[in-house]
C-alpha cells in the first residue's frame, strides 16, 4: 500500500522563505529610489517611473496569477516553483549586469510574472502539504520572519547602494539559492486520487466553483485595499499631524510595526475560531486602530492606536489564506489560490484611489482613517452578529 509523503520542517521553510519573497521585491529596492532618479535623470517623466519600478511587479501577480493558478493545477506544483524561482532571481539581478531603464524595466516584469507563480503555488502547496492547525503554524511563522527579515533586507539594501548604486540588485540572487534548496526538498504532492475523480467524463466530476470563489476573491480585494490604507498612507498621516523629519516618521512606525509580529502570535489563537470570529477581530482591531490615529488625540495615542492596527494587519494575510484553502476544493487549490493573489494585490493597487475618493469627501487624509476605519468596524460587527446567529441556531 503506497504511503503519502509527509511534509516536515524542510518543506515548511520552503513555505516560509516563498512568502518572503513578495516583500523583497518591494523593500530591496526603497533605499535606492533617489539613485534610480538620480541615474536616468535622462530617462523622460523619471520621477514618475521610478516608483513604478518599485509597484511592476506587484501589478504582474494582479495579471497573472489565475493564469499561475491553471496551470499549477494542470501540470503540478514542483516545476513550476523551480522554473519561476528561477525566473524571479534572474529578473532580479539583470539590472546589475544591463544598466540601461529600459533591461531594469524588463527585469521587474520577468520577476513580477516569477512572483504570480511562487505566491500561487506556495499557497497551493501550504494546503497541499499541510493540514489545518499545521497550517496555522506555519502561516504565523511566515508572519512572525517577515518584520525581521524586511529590517535585514533594507539595511543591507542600504549599505550595499553606498558602495554601487545598482548592487543591492544582487540581493534577488537569494531567489537562485532558495531555487536550489526547493529543488532537493519541494516534492509534488500526490493529488492522483483527486484528478481521476474529475476526469471529464466520470460521474463526479466537479465543476470549478465560481460562486465560491467570486465571495473568496471579493472579500480579499476589500480587505487587501483596507489593509493597504495605513502601509501607504501613515507616514502621510504623521506629517498631517506635524511630524516632518524623514528620521521620526521612520521611527514611529518601526514602533507600530512591533504590532505585526505580535499579531501573528494572536493568530495561533484565533485560528481555532470560525471564520467570522477571525475576520470580526481582524476588522475590529484594524478599524480601531484606524480612528484612533484619525481622530489625532496626540502624537503617542496616535502610535499607540497604530500598534492596535498593526495587530490586525499581522492576522489579515494568515486568515485569508487560511479561510481560503479551508473553503476550496483540493483540486481547484491552484487555481483558487492564483484569483486569491490577483485579488489581493489589485486591492494593494486600487487602494491609494480608494483613500483619494474617501479623501475628496471627508477633506483631509486623518478624516479619511477615521472613514476607513467606521467602515472596518461596521463590518466588524456584521461578523460578529453572523457568529453570534450561527452559535444560536440548534444543530439537526
Amino acid at each position: 500500500m503506497h504511503t503519502p509523503r509527509r511534509a516536515g520542517i524542510a518543506q515548511g521553510l520552503v513555505i516560509i522563505l516563498i512568502g518572503l519573497l513578495p516583500m523583497m521585491a518591494i523593500v530591496t529596492l526603497m533605499p535606492i529610489v533617489p539613485a534610480l532618479v538620480k541615474n536616468f535623470a535622462h530617462v523622460p517623466n523619471i520621477q514618475t517611473l521610478a516608483p513604478l519600478v518599485l509597484s511592476a511587479p506587484g501589478l504582474c501577480v494582479a495579471l497573472f496569477s489565475p493564469f499561475a493558478g491553471t496551470l499549477t493545477d494542470r501540470i503540478g506544483r514542483r516545476r513550476l516553483l523551480l522554473i519561476f524561482t528561477t525566473l524571479y532571481g534572474l529578473g532580479g539581478v539583470l539590472p546589475y549586469f544591463i544598466t540601461s531603464f529600459e533591461a531594469l524595466f524588463a527585469g521587474r516584469l520577468l520577476l513580477g510574472v516569477g512572483e504570480a507563480f511562487i505566491l500561487t503555488v506556495g499557497n497551493a502547496l501550504l494546503g497541499d502539504y499541510f493540514e489545518k492547525e499545521e497550517r496555522a503554524k506555519w502561516l504565523m511563522w511566515q508572519s512572525l520572519t517577515g518584520p525581521a527579515a524586511g529590517v535585514f533586507l533594507v539595511t543591507s539594501s542600504g549599505r550595499l547602494s553606498m558602495l554601487e548604486w545598482n548592487l543591492p540588485f544582487l540581493i534577488y540572487g537569494l531567489a537562485l539559492l532558495l531555487a536550489i534548496f526547493a529543488f532537493f526538498t519541494a516534492y509534488e504532492p500526490d493529488r492522483s486520487g483527486q484528478q481521476a475523480v474529475n476526469e471529464p467524463g466520470t460521474a463526479t466530476m466537479m465543476a470549478f466553483p465560481s460562486g465560491l470563489m467570486v465571495r473568496i476573491a471579493a472579500s480579499t480585494f476589500a480587505l487587501s485595499a483596507l489593509y493597504f490604507v495605513y502601509t501607504l498612507q501613515f507616514s502621510l498621516a504623521l506629517d498631517e499631524m506635524g511630524v516632518k523629519k524623514g528620521s521620526e516618521l521612520g521611527n514611529y512606525t518601526a514602533v507600530a510595526s512591533i504590532g505585526v509580529p505580535v499579531g501573528a502570535l494572536l493568530f495561533k489563537f484565533v485560528a481555532k475560531r470560525s471564520n467570522a470570529a477571525q475576520f470580526t477581530v481582524v476588522f475590529l482591531l484594524l478599524g480601531l486602530g484606524m480612528v484612533g490615529i484619525g481622530l489625532n488625540l496626540g502624537l503617542e495615542p496616535a502610535i499607540a492606536c497604530a500598534f492596535v492596527q498593526q495587530l490586525g494587519a499581522g492576522m489579515v494575510i494568515p486568515v485569508l489564506i487560511s479561510w481560503s484553502l479551508r473553503e476550496l476544493p483540493e483540486r481547484f487549490r491552484g487555481r483558487g489560490m492564483g484569483w486569491w493573489c490577483s485579488a489581493f494585490f489589485l486591492g494593494q493597487f486600487v487602494s491609494p484611489f480608494f483613500v483619494s475618493f474617501v479623501r475628496g469627501w471627508a477633506g483631509s487624509l486623518l478624516n479619511t482613517f477615521v472613514v476607513c476605519g467606521l467602515i472596518c468596524i461596521v463590518i466588524a460587527l456584521s461578523q460578529g452578529l453572523s457568529h453570534r446567529r450561527a452559535m444560536l441556531v440548534p444543530a439537526r
